[in-house]
């Protein structure tokens, strides 16, 4: 893998992987309704597949041993938190047809029930993927400015 690549295709993935973190709060500030919920899942879902492919062209790029592993967690955590936001979906829209397809307020979704279970697995998949990327930008970063020899 280029150099140039090399140092790319991490700055990618932290992108990719922190926007789709960072775009709850919009939403979330906008009101805990069943579109705002299901709007937010729809923006994130895109984001996390296209982080998944990422991490794993990072992966089999890895130059070093820690690259590997933080590739390795990547290439696992990423891709739980792509089948924990697209249960969190379906939840929301079982939730939107229970609720006779009105648009209702979902905060108590939170609390209990299939989306708070499904939640478990997402929340911590995601903060792992966050820092991982962080740490394999940094990693990447370190090697680049450190003189070859």
């Amino acid at each position: 893998m280029p150099q140039e690549a090399a140092v790319r295709t991490p700055l990618t993935l932290l992108g990719l992987v922190w926007i789709a973190f960072l775009t709850i709060f919009p939403f979330a500030a906008a009101g805990d309704t069943s579109f705002l919920h299901i709007a937010a899942h729809l923006v994130q879902l895109p984001l996390l597949v296209a982080a998944t492919l990422v991490a794993w062209r990072q992966r089999r790029g890895a130059t070093t041993r820690v690259q590997r592993a933080l590739g390795w967690v990547l290439s696992v955590s990423v891709p739980a938190a792509v089948v924990g936001v697209g249960l969190e979906l379906v939840t929301a829209v079982v939730r939107l047809a229970e609720d006779g397809w009105v648009n209702k307020d979902t905060a108590d979704v939170f609390e209990s029930g299939p989306h708070a279970v499904v939640a478990s697995l997402t929340i911590p998949s995601m903060m792992i993927s966050m820092i991982a990327v962080l740490a394999l930008v940094l990693v990447v970063g370190l090697r680049r400015r450190s003189p070859v020899g």
